[in-house]
């Protein structure tokens, strides 16, 4: 009668965890580790609110200018509305002394006197004008002139004080963050440090992935609902990805490769298969980004940015969902073609990392990139193996 089998204590278990892993796997992992607490502590997600500075009661002019002469440090100006009698709101073109056109938001600084003069243009009798900046150094003093005409207003606030005292025309947009931001910031630590574990079994063509790619999941609708940005990566995470790896579990444990039962049988699409699921992408991310657009909320990670911004968001989420969709499709059905997708979400997820600031975030895709590539090689190498390991058994089959 056989004795039963030994259970190995956790010592054990954790020593047996340490050896599945590769040297390169081990530094690969722990390197993507240290350098998300580096981020963490060096780029954590703030609430720093802008300000806005209202001019009520212009007289009317046909070029009316700003003069930021008197700032000790750097401000950027987020945007700058006319406000009519009627209630009308109107974003200004602005004009720098020497004739260049800025739509977008600029910085003023006080060593480029280039910066300091802006010709706003016509205003009319009664008119509000709104003025969106916030710090961008040390010094919160802005002071800022508005000359319409013979008339001549001057403006100086410190952005802290008045925060703190309260001025009339003087007003804080906090970002309004459901939660302490350092939770975010933990979210994102967590975020990474799960997702590179996933990643890293996917490589290893472990079917233990999706068990923690939930904990990714669950990770990622919070900082979606947290962050109020981001709604078809939510409901993407939400309808598709819990179900798709609890489905990708089971399939993958139905396929173990018959010479090593730790690895899953992996294989490879058709050209034609390719190019229908280019045109699938380039559709979903036109109509979903176009709905998207609609949406407006107060609040969260893009509370301060200007409309131009968050519907490039919209569109780069919408193609980034998209793209998501046919990966938990390629990783359920075991397509090499999966690593492929993880490049293209990998660069989109950056672009919109680094529009919305989330720095911490960035470690987590130089981790997908490199693991990927990694990835792509030895899933390649498997099914060439295995491809052949086929043939062989086919032709003693025959004989």
């Amino acid at each position: 009668m056989d004795s039963p089998r030994e259970k190995k204590t956790l010592g054990a278990k954790l020593r047996d965890i340490w050896h599945y892993f590769t040297t390169y796997e081990k530094i690969w992992f722990l390197s993507i580790l240290i350098l998300a607490i580096t981020f963490a502590f060096l780029f954590p997600e703030t609430d720093d609110p802008t300000y806005t500075l209202e001019f009520n009661g212009l007289a009317a002019c046909e070029d009316a200018t700003l003069n930021f002469n008197g700032i000790e440090d750097a401000f950027i100006i987020d945007s700058l509305t006319l406000v009519g009698k009627d209630g009308e709101e109107t974003e200004l073109t602005l004009v720098s002394a020497d004739g260049k056109e800025i739509t977008e938001e600029y910085t003023v600084t006080p060593d480029d006197a280039r910066s300091l003069v802006y010709r706003i243009g016509k205003v009319n009798d009664g008119d509000t004008l709104l003025l969106e900046f916030e710090p961008d150094g040390e010094s919160t003093l802005l002071c800022v002139t508005l000359t319409c005409g013979e008339n001549s207003e001057r403006r100086c606030v410190d952005t802290e004080e008045a925060a703190e005292t309260g001025v009339g025309d003087f007003y804080v947009n906090p970002l309004n963050y459901l939660v302490p931001v350092f939770v975010i910031t933990l979210l994102y630590l967590i975020d990474v440090i799960t997702n590179i574990a996933c990643e890293l079994l996917i490589s290893k063509q472990s079917k233990w992935n999706f068990i923690v790619s939930l904990a990714v999941e669950i990770t990622e609708i919070l900082i979606c609902i947290l962050c109020a940005y981001r709604f078809a990566t939510l409901a993407l995470t939400i309808l598709f990805w819990i179900p798709c790896d609890i489905m990708s579990f089971i399939i993958w444990n139905r396929h173990p490769d018959k010479r090593q039962s730790e690895l899953t049988i992996v294989k490879k699409l058709k050209p034609w298969q390719d190019l229908v699921l280019a045109a699938g992408i380039a559709v979903w991310t036109v109509g979903v980004g176009y709905l998207l657009t609609f949406i407006d909320v107060q609040g969260g990670i893009l509370a301060n940015s200007n409309i131009t911004v968050k519907n490039v968001l919209c569109y780069l989420d919408a193609c980034a969902s998209a793209v998501g969709v046919v990966n938990g499709v390629f990783i359920l059905l075991r397509y090499r073609e999966q690593w492929i997708a993880w490049y293209i979400v990998a660069i989109l997820e950056t672009v919109i990392n680094i529009m919305v600031g989330q720095w911490i975030l960035l470690v987590l895709k130089a981790g997908y990139l490199t693991n990927t590539t990694y990835g792509y090689i030895k899933w390649t190498k498997y099914i060439k193996t295995h491809t052949a390991d086929i043939e062989e058994d086919t032709k003693r089959a025959v004989l």
